[in-house]
């Protein structure tokens, strides 16, 4: 089986996670996979480091079609992988046989009839459509009036697992990610804050926050600043501005895993890696996110409800996280890596191509 990738993203987005994903995914397939994506962008760097066969171009524009109907007709794919408009446009030209597999990673609006014969119209000779949520998938079937194939983003396994690690000794929560404003870092810091009194009221044990991620939009002063302002002591909020080795020893070694997005999060990786760890996660109820959620020791979504029933619902899963017992863990992770690992997404990815 051949496979091309063919990817026009200029950064690297959750679009580019999403394509390596699914090559690693057809790697365990045995597929014999080629990946075309832009010169020295993040995701043909990190195609390169994987050991993935790579024959970039500068543009996937029409100056460049016949270098890549060239490209297609030496290599010859079954399957024709396409993750943005324009190389979806130009394998249009491709020679007759090769089935296209259009990945869609972000929500459309339908915008009336001419949208609508548009999109059908750029997409006569896709023979799929995969996107990696429902939130995704259901505007897009009305809009291409087809069938969409949900394939949810699959986590490396041999990264994220539990890790019977030593939990932290006070109930803690974990952020775990860029720091970023659209991450809502300091729009949590309040809840965290009516979290600290509700212990304290009761009795319990002090918790603590732990923020882990490098600077992006955003600096570790800027959090700390906010933090400060509310009166949260540094011993409370913990800010690690670094890279992580042992990821799956972080995740597993804390009580709960937030993430506390206040937009995007159409593939929900963070809190997928959380649940494969072992880990419970509560989350804000942008994008996709309520979507993880397919068993109820998973975790919640906590933001749709009034403020004081959403600090109680953080605290119960907080105290659930702390107390919970290795086996509890271990049964957790073992239900998320047959829910979100690359194993899985591997066995759908096999369905789909099977039923071509």
């Amino acid at each position: 089986m051949k496979i091309w990738h063919l990817i026009s993203n200029r950064w690297n987005s959750a679009i580019s996670e999403y394509a390596i994903s699914t090559a690693r995914a057809l790697n365990d397939l045995g597929a014999q996979q080629v990946v075309t994506s832009l010169k020295a962008s993040p995701v043909e760097s990190r195609f390169d480091i994987l050991k993935f066969s790579l024959e970039s171009v500068d543009h996937f524009g029409p100056s460049a079609y016949t270098r890549l109907i060239a490209m297609s007709a030496k290599f010859a794919p079954d399957f024709v992988f396409t993750y943005g408009g324009p190389e979806t446009t130009a394998a249009f030209f491709f020679k007759p046989g090769q089935k296209i597999i259009r990945f869609y990673g972000q929500r459309v609006e339908d915008r009336g009839m001419p949208r609508r014969i548009i999109s059908r119209l750029a997409h006569r000779h896709v023979r799929k459509v995969i996107a990696p949520s429902r939130l995704v998938a259901e505007p897009l079937e009305k809009l291409l009036d087809c069938e969409v194939n949900v394939i949810t983003l699959g986590c490396d396994q041999k990264t994220f697992f539990f890790n019977d690690t030593n939990r932290s000794a006070r109930p803690e929560i974990l952020i775990f990610g860029r720091l970023d404003p659209v991450k809502g870092h300091r729009e949590f810091l309040p809840f965290f804050k009516k979290i600290l009194e509700t212990a304290k009221i009761k009795g319990d044990p002090r918790p603590r926050l732990r923020i882990v991620g490098l600077p992006a939009n955003i600096s570790e002063t800027h959090i700390r600043a906010a933090a400060d302002a509310l009166g949260l002591l540094s011993d409370d909020v913990i800010i690690q501005c670094e890279r992580v080795q042992d990821v799956a020893a972080l995740m597993s070694g804390t009580s709960l895993g937030l993430v506390s997005s206040l937009g995007s999060e159409i593939i929900c990786r963070v809190a997928q890696e959380f649940l494969m760890c072992g880990t419970p996660v509560v989350t804000t109820s942008v994008g996709s996110l309520p979507e993880i959620f397919t068993n109820q020791t998973f975790g919640m979504a906590y933001d749709h409800l009034n403020p004081n029933d959403s600090t109680d619902a953080l605290y119960k899963w907080l105290c659930l996280g702390h107390c919970e017992s290795k086996k509890d863990r271990q049964t957790r992770a073992f239900m998320a890596q047959k829910a979100f690992s690359i194993q899985r997404m591997s066995a759908d990815l096999d369905k789909l191509l099977n039923g071509l």
